[in-house]
C-alpha cells in the first residue's frame, strides 16, 4: 500500500503540473482572468503540496498533521477550490476584495488543538462542494448536454463524500489511515479531472456557457430569434460559412449584425450545443452528404473541402459526431 500511495503522489504531482500549463496555454475559450489563473495554480499546488508532505510521512513516518506547514496547504485548498470553480462557473461574476473572506479558515492553523480545526477545513470543503453541485444541477435544460460528463462529476462528488468522512474522523482513527486514504482519494480525483479533460476537452467551456444562459441576464430580449436563425441557416447552407477554417463566432456575429454573445446564446438555447460544436456539426453533416456523392473524392478532400484544417480533426470531429469514421460512414452507406 505504501507503494502504491508513492506512485499516486508522483501521479498527482505530474498530473497538477500538466492541468497548470493546459489551463493557462491550451485550454481555449476559458476564463483567463488574473483570478481564475491564480486560483487555478492555488487549487493546484496545494494539492500538490499536499501530496509532497504525505510523501515525507511515507518515507520518513512523519505525522505532517502535527506541522503548521502541512496545515496550512489543508487550510487553503477548499477557499481555492472555491474561488476557482466561481471563475469557471461564473465567468461574467465581478471579482470583489471581499471574497477574501473566503481565506479565513487559514486562521484554524493558529488553534492550539488542531484535531478540532481539520474536522472544520473538511467541512467547509465539502460546502464548496455542495455550492457546485447545486450550481451545476441547478442547469436545468442544459443538463442534457452534458450525460457523460455527469458520470466524471459524481464520481468526483462520491469522492468527496469520502474525504469528508475521512476527515471527520482524524480525531479518532490512527493517523496512518488518514494518509493512505487521503493520499489516494487526491489522487483519484486528478484521475477524474485528467479523464474528463481528455474525453471531454471543451467541458469547462461547456459548463461555463450553460451557467451563463442558466443564471445570467437574456442578451436576446430585442433580437428576432426566427429571423436571425434563417439569417444563420442561410449562411450556413448558402453562403457555407463553415468552409473558412479560420471561422470565429465574431465573424458570423458580424455577418448577421448580432453580438457575439447574442450569437453565442442563440445557438446554445436554440441547438443545445456551443458554436464550437455547431459549426463542427455543420461541416460534418456536409462532408456527409459528399463521402455519398462523391465516392472517388479522398476523405482527406472532403475535409479540407468542409473546413477542417487537418485530417486529424476531420476524423476526430466526424467520430464524435456520427460514431464512426468518414471511412466506415461511406462503406457503411454503400452496402
Amino acid at each position: 500500500m505504501t507503494t502504491f500511495s508513492i506512485l499516486t503522489i508522483g501521479f498527482s504531482v505530474l498530473s497538477a503540473a500538466i492541468l497548470l500549463i493546459a489551463y493557462v496555454f491550451f485550454l481555449k475559450n476559458v476564463n483567463k482572468k488574473w483570478y481564475a489563473v491564480a486560483s487555478c495554480a492555488g487549487v493546484l499546488i496545494s494539492m500538490s503540496a499536499l501530496q509532497l508532505w504525505h510523501l515525507e510521512y511515507f518515507l520518513h513516518n512523519v505525522d505532517v498533521l502535527t506541522l503548521p506547514g502541512y496545515r496550512f496547504w489543508l487550510f487553503l485548498a477548499p477557499p481555492m477550490f472555491y474561488f476557482f470553480s466561481r471563475a469557471t462557473l461564473l465567468p461574467e461574476a465581478p471579482w470583489h476584495p471581499i471574497l477574501l473572506v473566503h481565506l479565513l479558515p487559514l486562521l484554524l492553523n493558529f488553534l492550539p488543538r488542531y484535531e478540532y480545526a481539520i474536522p472544520v477545513i473538511f467541512m467547509l470543503g465539502m460546502s464548496y462542494c455542495f455550492w457546485i453541485s447545486t450550481l451545476i444541477f441547478g442547469l436545468r435544460d442544459q443538463r442534457k448536454r452534458f450525460k457523460m460528463e455527469m458520470f466524471f462529476f459524481t464520481l468526483f462528488s462520491i469522492c468527496a463524500l469520502f474525504v469528508l468522512v475521512l476527515g471527520l474522523s482524524v480525531p479518532y482513527v490512527d493517523h496512518v489511515y488518514f494518509y493512505v486514504f487521503y493520499t489516494n482519494s487526491i489522487g483519484m480525483s486528478f484521475a477524474l479531472v485528467v479523464g474528463a479533460l481528455i474525453v471531454f476537452p471543451d467541458v469547462l467551456t461547456e459548463l461555463a456557457e450553460a451557467a451563463k444562459l442558466s443564471y445570467a441576464a437574456s442578451t436576446l430580449k430585442d433580437v428576432d430569434i426566427q429571423a436571425n436563425l434563417d439569417k444563420l441557416d442561410e449562411l450556413m447552407k448558402q453562403s457555407k460559412l463553415y468552409q473558412n477554417e479560420n471561422l470565429s463566432l465574431a465573424m458570423v456575429a458580424e455577418a448577421m449584425g448580432l453580438t457575439a454573445h447574442q450569437l453565442s446564446e442563440l445557438v446554445n438555447r436554440q441547438f443545445g450545443v456551443n458554436f464550437s460544436r455547431y459549426i463542427r456539426e455543420q461541416r460534418v453533416n456536409a462532408a456527409k452528404t459528399i463521402l455519398v456523392d462523391e465516392p472517388k473524392s479522398s476523405v482527406l478532400s472532403i475535409g479540407l473541402e468542409v473546413g477542417f484544417g487537418t485530417q486529424s480533426n476531420f476524423y476526430a470531429a466526424f467520430k464524435e459526431i456520427t460514431g464512426m469514421s468518414p471511412g466506415a460512414y461511406r462503406k457503411s452507406l454503400s452496402k
